[in-house]
């Protein structure tokens, strides 16, 4: 990976991309609403807007992402000036369609609640604004909020694979232009295999002790849209069971019918709330480029760091998590499958071998319960750093990985010492771009 691949993150996020953006002036009435789908920019002249809990007055404005839209409510007579880029609209909606108010009438009762509220939905149903709203609101009637975002596909205050824990001092509209105080690695951009459950949900019960101990009043859990089959329920509902909030918000009706059928007769305070009617829905690739945005942020100022392996914890690396090899055996190993093996370890059910780069595998003669790795797959693995204790530090990209030397080198930027790497099951590219699914053990 060359330093020419870092970039502004969000530079193609901020910029209003219509060559000529539309311009226009509009007078609100009090109360009055409109739907903002962005890129916009909206400057406020005179008077008053809310948007998520937030007053934006005159003098002021706020940037309206392409990949966000926004309920805007006008809380006295007001003059607003729109910049409107490419893809960019601002409409009136039909009458209740927008849920802004039902959303702050119930956010105030949560934040009246305190404690602990898990935000639960599919996909573009709002729980990111909802939990943004919930914040803001808890921070009006002076409050401490924190938020825990454990998208970790789409976490706005971590890099992708990671969860995050933030402590609210603030009002914001974006989550996304903030960092996390706390992170935690899971490693994998979906919640969807058994690991990356448990981690996720170890991880979250770590960020909500670290908030209570830091004398949060409530504390936000921000979920995946992962939500639907028959395992992101299980996932779900463990999940919630495990956290035990106070409140559970429910954004949409599916999500809404089952979680209070399963959660019925317990202590925990449902609120079915109903997802915006019309949103700004992010495909498959508008997420993609989200998360190499994301990255391109934390790798900005990434230095090259080289270390021995011996003198670190190498986590995550089914090479070296397994019950190293004698010479011997990896000797006979050699001849037995006609391949120069660089090192192998054992576990009870599987060998891995590692062998040279330029070796094709599928020439390697086949053996049942044994399988082939390279030093080349190393590369482009996203991992993190961890201090003595094991607590993640920072981000990093494994940038070479030399088993015969026994030298790992990163790309972080990261500038303390490091005691060990966990390494993830995401790969990327030199211009950040996720190279979809790893296989289980890449070295």
């Amino acid at each position: 990976m060359t330093s020419y691949a870092y970039n502004d993150a969000f530079k193609e996020v901020r910029l209003l991309r219509s060559p000529t953006p539309l311009f226009s002036t509009t007078l609100l009435e009090k109360n009055r609403i409109l739907r903002v789908i962005g890129p916009v920019r909206i400057e406020v002249v005179k008077g008053c807007i809310r948007v998520l809990g937030t007053d934006i007055c005159s003098s002021q404005s706020i940037y309206i992402s392409r990949y966000r839209s926004y309920a805007i409510k006008a809380t006295t007579d007001s003059m607003v000036n729109f910049l409107i880029g490419e893809g960019g609209t601002v409409e009136q909606p039909s009458e209740g369609e927008e849920v802004i108010d039902l959303w702050e009438q119930a956010a105030g009762d949560i934040v009246k609640e305190g404690r602990r509220v898990v935000v639960v939905g599919a996909v573009d149903s709002g729980k990111t604004s909802f939990s943004t709203l919930l914040s803001n609101i808890a921070l009006e009637c002076n409050l401490r909020p924190a938020i825990i975002d454990a998208d970790v596909g789409q976490c706005d205050l971590a890099p992708p694979g990671f969860i995050a824990l933030k402590f609210m001092k603030s009002k914001v509209v974006w989550l996304r232009e903030l960092k996390g105080d706390t992170m935690r690695f899971i490693g994998y951009t979906t919640p969807s295999t058994s690991t990356a459950m448990s981690r996720i949900i170890s991880a979250i019960m770590e960020l909500i002790d670290i908030a209570e101990n830091n004398n949060s009043d409530l504390v936000i859990v921000n979920t995946d849209g992962w939500f639907g089959d028959l395992m992101s329920i299980e996932y779900k509902i463990t999940l919630i069971k495990s956290i035990k909030p106070k409140s559970v918000v429910a954004l949409g009706m599916e999500a809404c019918s089952i979680i209070s059928n399963v959660f019925r007769g317990s202590l925990v305070k449902m609120y079915c709330l109903p997802k915006p009617r019309l949103v700004r829905c992010r495909n498959r690739e508008d997420r993609r480029e989200l998360r190499r945005l994301n990255y391109s942020t934390y790798f900005k100022e990434a230095k090259r760091v080289c270390l021995e392996i011996n003198n670190i914890a190498l986590l995550g690396s089914c090479l070296f998590s397994g019950e190293p090899l004698s010479d011997e055996f990896i000797q006979n190993l050699s001849k037995e499958l006609e391949v120069n093996i660089i090192a192998a370890s054992r576990y009870d059910d599987l060998i891995i071998v590692m062998v040279p780069d330029n070796v094709d595998a599928i020439q390697i003669k086949q053996r049942e319960g044994i399988d082939i790795v390279k030093p080349g797959n190393a590369k482009g693995l996203i991992s993190a750093i961890v201090n003595e204790t094991f607590e993640e530090q920072d981000i990093a990209v494994i940038d070479e990985f030399d088993p015969i030397g026994k030298r790992i080198c990163l790309l972080t930027p990261y500038r303390g010492a490091i005691s060990g790497i966990v390494i993830g099951r995401i790969k990327v590219d030199e211009y950040w771009n996720d190279k979809g699914k790893v296989p289980k053990c890449p070295i």
